[in-house]
């Protein structure tokens, strides 16, 4: 994906912050403008007006979205919604949760449905091919994921929901991420765990209000154990039936939060 920032190791630029709080302010108003796909935009000077920043900095933004195949530059015609959704880039969606702008729930269980694909078949890879380096990062990140939540289901650790070993604090919601992450680590195909990746991305804002309901995270550690021990036992048919539970237990809490 184009970057609108540098790299982690530099602090960004006055310049890369405004373009970056400027592309959210595009993809808000087109959001909220609802066009139709192909319908002609702002032009360059009326987003500039509109935001009040300077052409420069809008057209470096629409360069961004133009690159992602969100939208097209036509030269003395404007700018345009892509004609063609389904060509428009999937980092696009990524760049909505990276910028703070909401997907629609649609979208959100549409994104889901894809995991639930991807992922019973990266867990059936994880239980043929994990090595015993593999289960030990599973067996941390769930014994630190209880550790989370103040024991977990086994009880109360009288640690303080959302405590980590040595004070520190550690999200839920992270550690979720870091459990999955690690079962397509054990599928050994970095492919697969490079696709997946931005498919969380989009849901970020809306896992963590999932996590910070206790019985909800408490609900999901235990199917992570059955996980664990399922691909520790390298049993494929439990693992696909737990991991597509596990995804159609988020999908039902998504649309009671919607």
């Amino acid at each position: 994906m184009p970057k609108v920032s540098p790299s982690t190791e530099e602090q960004p630029t006055e310049k890369q912050e405004l373009t970056s709080r400027t592309l959210a302010d595009i993809l808000s108003f087109i959001q909220k403008r609802a066009y139709d796909p192909g319908e002609r935009l702002p032009s360059e000077r009326e987003l500039s007006e509109r935001f009040g920043v300077g052409r420069g900095v809008v057209r470096e933004a629409l360069s961004v979205l133009e690159n992602l195949r969100y939208l097209t530059r036509r030269p003395n015609s404007g700018v345009f919604l892509t004609a063609t959704p389904e060509r428009v880039s999937l980092e696009t969606l990524s760049l909505f949760s990276e910028l703070g702008i909401s997907l629609t729930t649609d979208k959100l269980l549409e994104a889901l449905e894809v995991r639930r694909i991807v992922e019973v078949q990266a867990v059936q890879l994880a239980c043929q091919r994990r090595t015993d380096e593999d289960l030990a990062v599973l067996q941390d990140i769930v014994e630190r994921f209880e550790v989370s939540i103040g024991g977990g289901s086994g009880g109360d650790s009288g640690v303080a929901p959302g405590a980590a070993p040595g004070g520190a604090e550690e999200s839920t919601a992270d550690l979720d991420y870091d459990f999955h992450m690690a079962i397509f680590n054990a599928a050994h195909n970095t492919v697969l765990t490079q696709m997946v990746h931005p498919f969380y991305l989009m849901s970020a804002h809306r896992r963590a209000t999932f996590f910070a309901d206790k019985t909800r995270s408490k609900a999901s550690n235990r199917q992570h154990r059955e996980l664990l021990d399922a691909i520790r036992r390298r049993d494929e048919a439990a693992a696909q039936r737990i991991m597509g539970e596990h995804i159609g237990r988020v999908e039902t809490a998504l649309q009671k939060l919607s």
